[in-house]
């Protein structure tokens, strides 16, 4: 195998190995309900179940298991990851109390933590130009759209004839499979393995004090707080405002993520490189613009009427939200020196998952129940609206990171 042949191999598997990290996330967006109707669960518990429960452990052990991506290989944390996470999967096969199921998600948040860090810095040195940074994290995060396809598609179908316990053991089978083919067919690029690295104070104040990468931290964590925060309801608004299947929800969530997802991340990249190569402020101009129109695009999904003309909206939305995933990582990466590049990804992922995760869906439920009482079944979506308006906050920060990112860059 040649260099170049093998360099696209290790993106596919490790894009692959990507998907099946946002499976188990999906596969709890489209299952809520079924879950709440078998074990009688609050909105607050789905909250506490989506949220703390799996981003905490998820945030946290992202830090030490990044900075382990720093000094060792990666192609095998990646691995154990993978595997880690399917087998905690594999075991919702078996629950029969909320907090059997609480425990789940805490070792699945374990499991899964290890794997984006890793695979992030192994495609950085994977494609070291600029330009093919770009087109490979572009293409790395195809890994998000491809898992909603499969988890909502197949997902959605296995629920329908075996139910929600049975469709997570069956879906954790192919993890086990990745884990394998990333352990013994992808090699670490580093010829030697980093034994010394900046201190975890260090790392974080090279993100704080330098103007670009704080705006762009910041910004990212808004953003992730809002994307977090809402994603676990989008199946439960569908099921209650518009009284729609989980079946039917599978299909048409698996193919706008797919199909949305694909062409937002498809167009990011290469609007990035073809009409901003060379010019990161106009990047992350663009996807401050981006991140903005996102409130509109919210607005007009959950107030809408009809199920057809919401599903059509919910697709313009995430087109446009998959803009900024490729020239915003890739940027992050040449914002920060080699030997930290995991561990900033991780430092950065342990606010936004903290906060996302740990906070953005329970925010959700509790405004949903405390609105309850007066609203009623329009609970649920005024507590969306009211989360969505991060998206505004989220874009003046990466506006404003353009100002000095040009400045800042080590490559």
């Amino acid at each position: 195998m040649s260099e170049t042949s093998r360099r696209y191999y290790a993106l596919a598997i490790l894009t692959l190995a990507g998907a099946l990290s946002y499976l188990d996330r999906n596969l709890i967006v489209l299952l809520l309900e079924p879950i709440r109707a078998d074990l009688r669960l609050s909105d607050t518990q789905l909250g506490l179940l989506t949220g703390v429960a799996f981003g905490l452990f998820y945030a946290t052990l992202g830090v030490p298991l990044s900075r382990w991506s720093d000094r060792g290989d990666r192609a095998a944390i990646t691995a154990l990851a993978v595997a880690v996470w399917s087998m905690t999967m594999a075991g919702c096969a078996w629950v029969g109390t909320f907090p059997q199921l609480l425990l789940t998600r805490v070792l699945a948040g374990a499991g899964e933590a290890g794997c984006i860090p890793a695979t992030y810095s192994l495609i950085g040195d994977y494609f070291p130009r600029p330009a093919q940074r770009t087109g490979a994290m572009s293409v790395f995060w195809l890994a998000s759209p491809v898992s909603a396809l499969v988890a909502f598609v197949a997902g959605g179908w296995l629920n329908a004839h075996y139910g929600w316990r049975l469709t997570f053991a069956f879906m954790a089978v192919p993890g086990l499979a990745i884990a394998l083919l990333v352990r013994f067919t992808v090699r670490e690029t580093r010829a030697v393995v980093v034994l010394r690295s900046a201190t975890m104070i260090g790392v974080f104040s090279e993100l704080w004090r330098r103007p670009a990468t704080r705006q762009l931290g910041i910004g990212i964590v808004l953003l992730y707080t809002l994307w977090l925060g809402l994603a676990p309801w989008y199946a439960a608004f569908m099921v209650r405002s518009h009284g729609v299947a989980t079946q039917e929800l599978g299909v048409w969530f698996g193919l706008i993520f797919a199909v949305a997802g694909v062409i937002g991340v498809a167009t990011g990249g290469y609007v990035a490189k073809r009409w901003f190569a060379g010019n990161e402020r106009g990047q992350l101009r663009a996807c401050a613009v981006a991140i903005a129109v996102v409130f509109p695009l919210f607005v007009v999904f959950l107030t809408v009427p009809g199920k057809v003309p919401a599903f059509m909206a919910f697709a313009l939305l995430m087109a446009v939200a998959y803009l900024i995933f490729g020239p915003t990582f890739a940027l992050m990466q040449r914002l920060v020196p080699q030997g930290i590049r995991a561990t900033s990804l991780a430092v950065v992922l342990l606010f936004a998952n903290l906060i996302g995760m740990g906070v953005g869906p329970q925010c959700v439920g509790l405004l949903s129940d405390l609105l309850a009482p007066r609203l009623g079944r329009d609970s649920l979506r005024v507590a969306m609206m009211m989360v969505a308006l991060l998206a505004l906050w989220s874009g003046a920060h990466f506006w404003r990171a353009g100002k000095t990112v040009e400045a800042e860059l080590f490559e």
